[in-house]
């Protein structure tokens, strides 16, 4: 990534209900809606490499990642999507209902980072869980310290074509500006591929 590219923002997280993930058939979810406020994010990608070593000389390296493991720190979880994720319930009174009693689904998770040039960086990962969010309280002192929630999920590769993440700038070249107005109206959809550029 060029210097112009390095990222300064974070927003706009978005989640969908993974409907269906058929093995070499398609991948469905459900709208995108709003998540939380973003604040922090880390995605590792448990990249690991493996050198090959014959008559006591290194020949080869092999190279492989991982579960897509991502840490967020955001605002306060609406409590709908809390509903939705967690298997929590929504009372008559508007009350959030903690006691598991469903199945947590699996997601599709997106967000949205501008960069120094002015540009969008826009991420959709594919396929995951999220925890329950850990909380902190604290009683107010002389100076006030806010306390956001933490969450933390795996992401692993769909089973419809192997995708685990996809992520567009819009500054690049050749970006149908399209596809970044509508990227959180729908999970995008992977088009044909086009062959990697030769070194």
């Amino acid at each position: 990534m060029s210097a112009d590219k390095m990222t300064v923002g974070f927003k706009n997280i978005h989640f969908a209900i993974m409907q269906e993930d058929v093995r070499k058939g398609e991948t469905t979810y459900g709208t995108p809606k709003y998540f939380a406020g973003a604040m922090q994010a880390t995605l590792n990608p448990n990249a690991s490499s493996q050198t090959v070593h014959v008559d006591d000389v290194p020949v080869a390296t092999v190279t492989s990642t991982g579960v897509l493991e991502m840490e967020l720190q955001v605002d306060s979880i609406t409590k709908e999507a809390a509903a939705e994720l967690f298997g929590y319930r929504i009372d008559a009174n508007g009350v959030l209902l903690e006691a598991t009693k469903g199945k947590s689904p699996y997601i599709a998770l997106g967000f949205e980072s501008e960069s120094i040039d002015g540009g969008k960086l826009m991420n959709w990962m594919y396929k995951g869980k999220l925890t329950v969010p850990s909380q902190e309280f604290q009683t107010k002192g002389e100076s006030v310290e806010i306390k956001n929630q933490s969450v933390t999920g795996q992401f692993v590769n769909r089973l419809s074509d192997g995708e685990k993440k996809v992520s567009v700038h819009s500054n690049d070249e050749g970006i149908n500006q399209e596809v970044i107005l509508d990227w959180f109206d729908e999970v995008y959809k992977p088009v044909a591929t086009t062959v990697p550029p030769t070194v």
